[in-house]
């Protein structure tokens, strides 16, 4: 067996120690060094973590960088600052859950306005709270075409966390928590993906999709966990949603996970061809997933709702809303609740639909007022409930009768333990007709009941 010299021994050791000594050199970098090579180490820039305001040290580094071309690395610590405007094609970025920028007064913590490239990446945001106007956040874009924001935290937004006006971009694997406002507002977006993100706490809405004019703008939100909205400012139905669109086209609502939305979970308000698909939906306070007013064109499918006044509704034929489908949902105790603007108690309803729908292949269990709806006094057009199994309602299924109704077809139900009869026919809230699950459509015009199996 052969022996390491002595000398060899101290070499071997000398140099064990100066690779270890270089390793922890490169341990005490900042974390993204390697991912970015080429940044501008904030430190070198004066900013410092601590006490005094770094908002004008902020503005020249993020200037520079975006003049060079390199990135802007923050390392870890908090540093105050606001009303710092970023240039186009900057990229800051620091060490996740450990660099902080916090709010120190009034404004916006950072905000950009005509850019073509924002990047951030890696920082955590608070707002403090303090006080902002509904259309605020702690970070504000205006007419940006490309933001992108990855492993990013915004926290206690006195109004919004995130502000966007006519900007687009993709925000990915982020965490908002505690906005006065909404997490995400966008107005008059130009394509927002917001996606593998949790949004907790907000105390009006989740994610508000707004446009001042009907138009398509292509936003994807998706994978998301949204818990615990609130409607802190009331009203009937504005606020109080975890995810809510208006007058946004071609819309894609997917796979998200939802708990605990004061009102709804998704609320699609003049949002034409809209898409809300796969969504995990529990414990809405009103309807939890809603398509209304003037829209056309609706997809709700292979979503689960579990707890809500309303499950499921398209609605508003009386105000052009139409064209839809229903299909392959699980909807389950509802419950009913006070009226928003008026006195008595209603809701209670599994899936409600008003004009040009199919309602196709869905579950629906415990509802206390009716399993399915079709129509409201003279709106109802063209609608097909087919193929659904509907269990232990109040009404199985229920169709409007009213003089002048569109065609109404009712076939191939299955219906069993309805208290008060498994398919009736009304006049607005008032029953009109014995159970036509037994005896037809009893030669009502344009209503074909046929086929459902009833126990």
């Amino acid at each position: 067996m052969t022996r390491a010299a002595p000398a060899d021994l101290s070499l071997s050791r000398r140099r064990f120690m100066a690779a270890s000594a270089a390793f922890a050199g490169l341990a005490a970098a900042p974390p993204f060094a390697e991912a970015l090579p080429g940044a501008l180490d904030g430190e070198t820039l004066g900013l410092r973590p601590g006490e005094a305001d770094q908002s004008r040290a902020l503005g020249r580094a993020l200037e520079r960088a975006a003049r060079e071309g390199r990135p802007l690395a923050l390392r870890p610590g908090t540093y105050r600052v606001s009303n710092v405007s970023l240039p186009d094609g900057v990229t800051l970025v620091g060490a996740p859950r450990a660099t902080r920028l916090e709010l120190s007064g009034s404004g916006p913590v950072l905000s950009a306005r005509g850019a073509r490239r924002i990047a951030l990446r890696g920082i955590t945001f608070v707002g403090g709270s303090i006080p902002g106007a509904a259309e605020t956040g702690v970070l504000e874009f205006a007419d940006v075409s490309g933001l992108a924001m990855d492993d990013v935290t915004v926290l206690d937004a006195g109004a919004n966390s995130v502000m966007l006006v006519r900007s687009g971009g993709t925000l990915r694997d982020c965490r908002f928590e505690g906005a006065r406002q909404a997490a995400l507002f966008s107005i008059d977006g130009k394509g927002v993906s917001l996606t593998d993100s949790v949004i907790l706490g907000c105390r009006n809405n989740g994610v508000l999709l707004r446009r001042n004019d009907k138009a398509d703008e292509s936003s994807v939100i998706s994978r998301n966990r949204i818990e615990d909205t609130g409607a802190l400012d009331g009203g009937l139905g504005w606020n109080g949603n975890a995810i809510n669109v208006s007058k946004a086209g071609g819309v894609m609502i997917s796979g998200n996970a939802i708990r605990r939305s004061a009102f709804s979970a998704v609320r699609a308000h003049a949002a034409d061809d809209v898409m809300i698909t796969d969504n995990l939906c529990l414990d809405s306070g009103e309807t939890c997933i809603f398509a209304e007013y003037g829209f056309s064109g609706a997809v709700i499918s292979s979503n689960l709702v579990d707890g809500a006044g309303n499950g499921i509704c398209i609605a508003n034929f009386n105000e052009g809303g139409r064209l839809g489908t229903v299909v392959g949902n699980l909807v389950r105790n509802l419950f009913r609740r006070k009226k928003l603007d008026g006195p008595g108690d209603s809701y209670g309803l599994g899936i409600g639909v008003e004009a040009d729908v199919a309602v196709t292949g869905n579950v629906v269990e415990n509802a206390p007022t009716a399993g399915i709806n079709a129509g409201w006094g003279p709106y109802l057009r063209d609608v097909t409930i087919t193929g659904n199994v509907v269990r232990g309602c109040d009404v199985g299924i229920s169709v409007s009768v009213v003089e002048g109704v569109g065609p109404a077809t009712i076939v191939g139900n299955t219906v069993t333990g309805s208290r008060r009869g498994g398919v009736l026919g009304y006049r607005w809230d008032q029953v009109a007709t014995p159970d036509l699950a037994i005896g037809g459509s009893g030669g009502l015009p344009g209503l074909t009941v046929a086929q459902n199996t009833l126990r």
